[in-house]
């Protein structure tokens, strides 16, 4: 008797004799195979885990300087106000606007006529009171008067004198000149007004840019980072492609209550009087510089309540998340205080996406700027 047998899509025939044994093997070898198979498929199902692509960078060595970044007006360090020492009309005028003037460069002149009467009389008195005080002397020394005569006598010599010295003096000032060295920033003045001696009425204005300060108020926390004779760096809204130099110069002692700020005065060298009095500029004040320090880039750094971390890469393609502290900092860098070492791999791109201990693949490494 033929007994058929299907296993595994394959028709058996069996005669009976061999009905038992046939079956004992055809069973374990289609069991075997079975096996094989179910493994090499779950094997095949089994998906790769993906890596997540970042850049990397490694950590470097180098110079970063702490700076505060605020704003500031050039003002001219030295200007001032002329105003008028005589009473009169103004008759000539000699400078405009935009002129360079010396100290004591006669400006403008006072119609002076009144002011030479009074000098010619003055002279003429004290001339007259002169020879008589002479005269009265060769006397006083033979004890033909009195001592007490010829003492008012010299003092009546005296006021004259002084008479006479204030006369020339007020016909001095109809001369209107300049107290210091600048440019003439504003006239005011013109010919025919009438101005009268110390009044607030202004003539001109008078600046000096050979040296220019600007004025910046810091929050009271930055106080202890600032000395006398750190540097600055300018950068002004008029001349976009230029840096300019400046030195703290004065420090203010007291703080505005009302602001919770204190006033820092820069100097700026002005030598060949390309700025100008008034010019807005950006200010970066640079505080120290630590050399041979490490440092990374911004970006790379992860903060949240004031904690920070960076992710390294290790040879395996493991990301592992470090804390780390930091010191300076500047437009683009972090400099590292703790947690890192020069030569590690740290992930400057991508990591918003990872967590500690994920499988990276480094699609790119990036040399630091």
């Amino acid at each position: 008797m033929t007994i058929g047998i299907t296993l595994m899509n394959t028709q058996i025939s069996i005669t009976r004799p061999l009905t038992a044994t046939v079956l004992v093997v055809w069973l374990a070898l289609t069991t075997a195979g079975c096996s094989d198979a179910g493994a090499a498929s779950e094997q095949a199902e089994k998906p790769e885990v993906a890596r997540i692509p970042v850049a990397t960078q490694l950590v470097t060595s180098g110079d970063i300087t702490s700076s505060f970044k605020t704003t500031a007006t050039l003002e001219a360090r030295d200007e001032a106000d002329v105003t008028s020492k005589a009473n009169g009309i103004v008759e000539t005028i000699l400078v405009e606007e935009g002129d360079y003037v010396e100290q004591g460069q006669l400006l403008a002149r006072i119609r002076d006529d009144e002011y030479r009467i009074h000098v010619a009389q003055a002279r003429a008195e004290l001339s007259s009171i002169q020879q008589e005080l002479k005269r009265v002397k060769d006397m006083a020394e033979r004890d033909m008067i009195s001592a007490d005569a010829y003492d008012k006598l010299r003092f009546q010599a005296d006021m004259l004198q002084a008479k006479y010295d204030m006369a020339a003096l007020n016909l001095a000032e109809t001369d209107i000149r300049a107290p210091i060295s600048g440019y003439i920033a504003k006239r005011y003045v013109k010919p025919g007004n009438l101005v009268r001696q110390y009044e607030q009425q202004k003539l001109f204005h008078v600046v000096a840019l050979d040296q220019l300060q600007g004025n910046v108020y810091l929050p009271e926390r930055e106080l202890q980072h600032v000395q006398v004779g750190q540097t600055a760096q300018l950068h002004l809204s008029a001349l976009p492609n230029t840096t300019v130099n400046a030195v703290v110069a004065r420090i203010s002692p007291v703080i505005d209550t009302q602001s919770g700020t204190f006033k820092v005065v820069l100097n700026v060298a002005n030598p060949n009087n390309t700025l100008k009095a008034g010019m807005f500029a950006h200010v970066n004040l640079n505080y120290a510089t630590h050399s041979n320090t490490l440092t990374v880039p911004r970006y790379a750094v992860q903060s949240l309540d004031n904690q920070h971390s960076v992710f390294t890469v290790d040879a395996e393609g493991v990301a592992h998340k470090v804390d780390v502290k930091i010191g300076f900092e500047d437009e683009s860098n972090l400099e590292i205080i703790s947690g890192l070492k020069a030569g590690d791999a740290i992930v400057i791109s991508g990591q918003a996406n990872l967590k500690d201990a994920a499988l990276v693949e480094v699609i790119r490494s990036e040399q630091q700027s």
